[in-house]
C-alpha cells in the first residue's frame, strides 16, 4: 500500500508540492523508512531547497536501512557533487560497484562526472570508457561518447588557457 504513493509523489513533485508532499507523508506514516520515500524526500530536499544535509540524512537512513535499495545509490552519488562533496561520492560509487545488480555504466558516468569538475579530465574519459564496456544500451552509449567528446574539448581549451579559474 505504501508503496504507491511514493510514486504518486514522484509524478507530481515537479508540478503539485502540496500532492507531492501528501503522498510522501503517507507512504511514511505507513513506514517511517520506507526507502523509495526516502530517496524521493532527499532528492526533493536536495535539488528543490539545496538542504543538502537533510538530504544525506535521509539518503543515509535509506542506506543503513535498505543497502539493497539499488536506486539511492545513484541520487546519492549525484547530489553529493552537487554539494561539492566529491570525495565523498566517489567512496559511496566504489562501495556501490560492489553490489550485486547494480548498474555500473551509470555509476562510472556519475564518477567521470566527479572527475571532470575535479579537472582530471583524462582520468575521467578513462572511467567513461569503463562506463561504454559496462553499458548495453546503444542510446547509453551515444550519450556517454557525448560526455567523451564534451570532456575531450575541455582539454583542449585547457590546454589553451594557461590561467586556472
Amino acid at each position: 500500500m505504501s508503496d504507491s504513493f511514493p510514486k504518486n509523489a514522484s509524478r507530481g513533485y515537479d508540478a503539485d508540492w502540496e500532492e507531492a508532499c501528501e503522498s510522501l507523508h503517507y507512504a511514511l506514516s505507513y513506514e517511517e523508512d520506507h526507502p523509495a520515500a526516502l530517496c524521493l524526500l532527499g532528492n526533493i530536499n536536495a535539488e528543490c531547497f539545496s538542504n543538502y544535509e537533510i538530504a544525506f540524512e535521509c539518503f543515509d537512513k535509506v542506506i543503513s536501512n535498505h543497502p539493497e535499495y539499488l536506486e539511492v545509490y545513484y541520487v546519492y552519488a549525484r547530489i553529493l557533487i552537487w554539494a561539492d562533496e566529491i570525495e565523498r561520492s566517489q567512496r559511496l560509487i566504489y562501495h556501490a560497484l560492489k553490489l550485486k545488480g547494480i548498474d555500473k555504466a551509470q555509476l562510472y558516468c556519475i564518477l567521470g562526472q566527479g572527475l571532470e569538475i575535479k579537472r582530471q579530465y583524462r582520468l575521467a574519459k578513462r572511467i567513461l570508457d569503463q562506463a561504454i564496456l559496462e553499458t548495453y544500451n546503444d542510446s547509453y552509449i551515444d550519450f556517454l561518447k557525448d560526455e567523451k567528446r564534451r570532456i575531450q574539448k575541455k582539454i583542449k581549451l585547457f590546454k589553451k588557457t594557461s590561467y586556472s579559474i
